[in-house]
């Protein structure tokens, strides 16, 4: 189940998290556990989680790859220390919606975000380096609750794309 699609203000928001290079069907495999393992890298280090755990999506690169950031908003900002890189969820205008559902039900979520987005004439964050590559996107899932927190059974993630 989809939400209507909205446009919503965020807030910047440090961030700690894991980034690797990914094609499609690699992110089911190695996605899931990284945000367990910022969290338990933040609790080592005393940084406090500030809210549920995501993934960006902020480079799509030609040969179908693209660049993952995995982790968690913190309550103030951290210092990188080996693959655990601080940063920001950047503020602004983001489009979203909210799925509930399978996770692998979230790519067509994806899908619907980015078709409403260009039908209302909206343009997304990031600028082309060439005819095939994407760099400074901000394309979130957030995983809200996992399955069986909610009623439905299923999982509650909210896709949100940044907007220029």
């Amino acid at each position: 189940m989809l939400t209507e699609p909205k446009i919503i203000e965020r807030a910047s928001q440090p961030c700690v998290t894991i980034n690797l290079d990914v094609s499609q069907p690699e992110i089911s495999q190695v996605g899931p556990p990284l945000p367990d393992e910022v969290a338990k890298w933040c609790k080592a280090q005393g940084i406090e989680l500030a809210a549920a755990p995501f993934f960006d999506y902020c480079a799509f690169l030609p040969d179908g790859r693209m660049t993952m950031r995995a982790g968690f908003p913190v309550k103030t900002p951290a210092k990188s220390e080996g693959r655990f890189v601080a940063g920001e969820l950047p503020g602004g205008r983001y489009a979203s919606l909210t799925h509930t559902g399978p996770y692998h039900e979230l790519h067509d979520a994806n899908m619907t975000l980015d078709d409403w987005v260009r039908a209302q004439g909206l343009d997304l964050a990031g600028r082309m380096t060439d005819a095939k590559t994407l760099v400074g996107a901000t394309r979130l899932e957030i995983y809200h609750k996992d399955p069986g927190e909610d009623p439905s059974g299923h999982p509650v993630t909210e896709v949100a794309f940044r907007l220029k």
